[in-house]
């Protein structure tokens, strides 16, 4: 099914978050998607754009999505970045995919920033659509290590890392991440990677670039630069790239 691309306004941003505090309290409920569809709740997004109901094998895939329909259409990045209730009307409009109901119809509600986006830095990273996209955008192959994981998760890679905007922000730093901690042979995270008890582990990694940020003008480095200075407790991650 396909739709025409609309956003939220903050009428339909409220309507919304009545929806999902509903949910919470046990309502079984489809998401508003049609009720929302018209003026007041929500206004076409300019260029006009369809977007496909897809079934997305992971965040990656959906952020990529977003990207090359975005990327197709010509539209400045700096028209979607802040855009609330764009975001927010794909969360609804994919609301089965972030938010995916078990066989009684019960629903696992998180936290409203998973599906209501706002302009803080502190909750939009946790947007799922939001967030997905951004990273996509920045990072592409490199953003594997935040996405490739199902829609609706929320992982540890991105609590730790794009919670911290400079970080996140920092290509030649995620690539770093990407080479450390993404396993190529079995594709996914390596093992222990998120462990705060295991040294050297992506936590401790987004601690050193805060010291090294003293010295160090990291976003101008190579990654093997950045690689190169990296202490002892690394080491472990650095041999088995």
């Amino acid at each position: 099914m396909s739709t025409t691309l609309r956003v939220l306004t903050r009428e339909g941003m409220n309507k919304f978050a009545d929806y999902i505090g509903a949910l919470r309290q046990g309502a079984i409920e489809s998401p508003p998607i049609d009720q929302l569809q018209h003026g007041p709740w929500s206004i076409e997004f300019i260029p006009v754009l369809k977007v496909e109901n897809n079934d997305f094998s992971s965040r990656q895939a959906l952020g990529k999505c977003l990207v090359e329909l975005f990327e197709g259409a010509h539209v400045d990045r700096n028209k979607l970045v802040l855009n609330i209730g764009l975001w927010s009307w794909l969360a609804l409009f994919w609301f089965d995919r972030i938010c995916p109901p078990d066989s009684e119809g019960i629903r696992k509600i998180r936290e409203n920033a998973r599906y209501i986006c706002s302009s803080d830095w502190r909750d939009y990273y946790r947007h799922i659509i939001a967030s997905s996209w951004m990273i996509y955008d920045m990072h592409r192959e490199n953003s594997r290590l935040f996405l490739e994981c199902p829609t609706y998760i929320h992982n540890d890679f991105i609590e730790q890392v794009a919670s911290n905007q400079d970080v996140i922000t920092n290509k030649p730093l995620i690539g770093v991440m990407d080479d450390l901690y993404w396993d190529g042979s079995s594709c996914r995270p390596k093992k222990n990677a998120t462990n705060r008890n295991v040294p050297g582990n992506i936590r401790r990694l987004v601690s050193a670039t805060h010291q090294f940020d003293l010295t160090y003008d990291i976003r101008q480095m190579s990654q093997q630069e950045i690689v190169d200075i990296l202490g002892s407790e690394f080491a472990i991650w650095k041999s088995a790239r």
